[in-house]
């Protein structure tokens, strides 16, 4: 199975998620109360391609989900090389366009 999230990515989306179903809100609501496309937090925690939480994201969740942006990012930091990681993924984004 391919990667298609660095490890950063997939941490926050899934800190996202487990405060959104801690305060029971569905990906649909979650994603009309931000504002956006009514299936971007299904997308987003499907982990399908190119879908994933931005800083803008990250702030306007925090409001809506009463925490902190810091909630959703790990203590210090994770220990795999997300920046590696992030041109592995793009590179095989771009061979994949090739094809």
């Amino acid at each position: 199975m391919n990667k298609t999230h660095t490890t950063i990515e997939r941490y926050i989306i899934e800190a996202v998620k487990k405060r959104r179903l801690k305060m029971d809100i569905n990906p649909h609501r979650l994603s009309l109360e931000l504002g956006i496309v009514h299936d971007f937090v299904h997308k987003t925690e499907s982990y399908t391609r190119g879908y994933k939480y931005n800083s803008n994201h990250l702030n306007e969740l925090a409001k809506i989900l009463d925490c902190s942006i810091a909630d959703f990012y790990p203590p210090r930091y994770v220990e795999e090389n997300c920046i590696e990681e992030y041109h592995e993924i793009r590179e095989r984004r771009r061979q994949e366009l090739k094809k």
